[in-house]
């Protein structure tokens, strides 16, 4: 390291600010304090350093926009001109977190003290979300090559410069900025995926190429996990990258090992590489994927070096098609009271590999929403000619219980919906309707790098000109998943009160009380469409002891041969 800053220190830095609204670049030691940090699901940053003091500007501080025509533009620049004489290979490098909104942010490097001004990297979005995503990871790592511009220089200048374009703005904190020499040998790994994101697409497949932490082996098996990453030279030595796989079962067992081609990387190139083969499960059950690689950074063998491992995991289901990591980390709101008011869909899509029946949409709904709202379920084709999707089919409304806030739901189509492999490409959406109190949402996780997902604005209360109804892409995964089991579809001439189930909540012991005494075939099945217990019961009262299974919502049906009856439970 030549030099560095870890943001600490007002004094260090330069600031300018045209925003009619008085926010300013300031030095800020408390990651947990902004609203609209906070409204981006990246509460608290996690910069290495954030506790210490960081970078912070947001045009929404006062959640409020600065729509007078006048964009807010702000810039940071180091005070003191920092000297690289004797070094002509450098690389600059920070931390960030960032979300945007019609934003521009460009990082800028002067060689001359300010004379003369070299943009090394620009993250514009003038018009919509684009990739990587509506938010960015936290921390974002940031790695540039500043040898053109700065190596061998003595009075360098390092700014980051931010433009809201008189939209709505977020935030751009950033921190642990440094310039360092850059080695002889270094390969840094990123942008690593499981479904073909980058290169598997472009296969006889097809598709979108997203990561599928749910894959119901039908559709692992007519298309393959994929395995792809972005190799960089970070050195000055060209070298030789190899991308390795291992994937091991739920036993630990290795039942996949994978590896690409080489791929020369002279100083600062990158390109996106893929293992020569992709691993087809023969069973279901969770599988763990390591991900990696190796250089040859002599070419001869001789000096070899390894990136950073990355770990990913998927469960190949039965019925459960999913992207979601299981794990609420934020919400997206289905209706808006104020301060303008309008319904919502949020919405994601899927490809089809092999032809199967849709029979209903698992949602996770939000854990602050209210019992009595209703939301409802759709099915889209998209268009392959980039319109709008096309609505194939909607569910009837689906009222919420407190069972049902912040747990699984199952929302039935009335008949099943037939996907093919020749569409491919389908779009699932839960919704929901203005209402003056009953707010309602679906939970988000996992940042959407590798997934296609939106929201559907469906009273134009995000256009703040013409105010129309649109679709917008969204940069997080919400938690909708395809349920392809027969038996969660809506059964309109059957009875739903003829068992109760209590007490629910419970603790797993649980008494299934009939209506009448009958023999009926018992299921329990978890959130992953799998059934985890069966049995007979034909007396009015049952007792059944779940007690060994985790804690979760679980669906109980009875069936009588061509009825199904089925309830919520809870275990906790």
């Amino acid at each position: 390291v030549l030099w560095e800053d870890d943001c600490d220190d007002a004094s260090t830095w330069t600031f300018t600010n045209t925003s009619t609204l008085g926010i300013d670049w300031y030095v800020e030691s408390d990651p947990n304090l902004y609203p609209a940090a906070s409204s981006a699901g990246v509460t608290p940053l996690a910069m290495s350093t954030a506790s210490n003091g960081f970078l912070f500007i947001s045009s929404d501080y006062n959640n409020t926009t600065d729509f007078d025509g006048t964009p807010i533009i702000a810039e940071a620049t180091t005070a003191t001109p920092i000297d690289l004489t004797n070094f002509l290979n450098v690389q600059l490098t920070f931390q960030s977190a960032f979300r945007w909104w019609h934003d521009t942010r460009i990082v800028r490097i002067s060689p001359d003290n300010g004379v003369t001004w070299v943009d090394v990297d620009e993250i514009s979005n003038e018009q919509t979300y684009s990739y990587p995503a509506q938010t960015s990871n936290n921390p974002q790592m940031s790695v540039y090559d500043i040898s053109a511009v700065a190596g061998g220089q003595s009075e360098v200048l390092v700014q980051f410069y931010y433009n809201d374009n008189d939209y709505w703005g977020w935030f751009w904190p950033i921190d642990d900025v440094a310039i360092s020499e850059l080695p002889d040998n270094l390969v840094v790994s990123s942008d690593e995926s499981m479904g073909g994101w980058w290169i598997g697409y472009q296969g006889p497949a097809g598709g979108l190429g997203q990561d599928y932490t749910y894959y119901p082996l039908a559709q692992a098996t007519a298309n393959p996990y994929a395995f792809e990453c972005v190799l960089r030279n970070g050195g000055i030595a060209t070298q030789e990258a190899t991308l390795k796989v291992e994937v091991e079962d739920g036993s630990g067992s290795n039942v996949f090992s994978g590896t690409s081609n080489p791929l020369t990387l002279a100083q600062g190139q990158q390109d996106t590489v893929a293992t020569t083969s992709q691993f087809t499960p023969s069973a279901q059950g969770l599988y763990t994927i390591e991900m990696w690689s190796e250089v040859d950074s002599a070419g001869a063998g001789n000096v070899i070096t390894y990136t950073d491992t990355t770990t990913k995991m998927s469960m190949v289901t039965d019925y459960i098609y999913g992207k979601d990591l299981n794990s609420p980390e934020g919400t997206w709101r289905l209706n808006r009271v104020s301060p303008q008011p309008g319904g919502f869909e949020v919405s994601s899509t899927y490809d089809i590999y092999s032809d199967v029946n849709l029979y209903s949409v698992d949602v996770h709904i939000a854990d602050w929403s209210i019992p009595g709202s209703n939301v409802y379920a759709v099915i889209y084709e998209e268009d392959p000619a980039g319109g709008d999707p096309i609505p194939l089919d909607q569910s009837d409304d689906y009222t919420i219980t407190q069972a049902d806030v912040g747990a699984w739901v199952t929302i039935p189509f009335i008949s099943p919906q037939a996907l093919t492999s020749t569409t491919k490409t389908y779009r699932i959406a839960v919704g929901a309707n203005l209402h003056p109190t009953d707010s309602v949402g679906v939970s988000v996780s996992g940042l959407g790098e590798y997934s296609a997902d939106g929201l559907l604005d469906k009273d134009g209360i995000l256009d703040e000109t013409a105010g129309q109804p649109g679709w917008y892409t969204i940069g997080d995964i919400p938690m909708l998943r395809m349920n392809f089991n027969p038996t969660t579809t809506a059964v309109t001439d059957a009875k739903t009160s003829i068992f109760n189930i209590f007490p629910n909540p419970t603790n797993g012991f649980i008494t299934i009380g009939l209506d009448n005494a009958s023999k009926y075939e018992l299921s329990v099945i978890n959130v992953l469409g799998q059934n985890v217990y069966t049995s007979s019961i034909t007396d009015i009262n049952t007792s059944v002891d779940l007690s060994s299974f985790d804690t979760g919502v679980y669906t109980i049906e009875l069936t009588d041969g061509n009825r199904v009856y089925s309830d919520k439970l809870i275990i906790e």
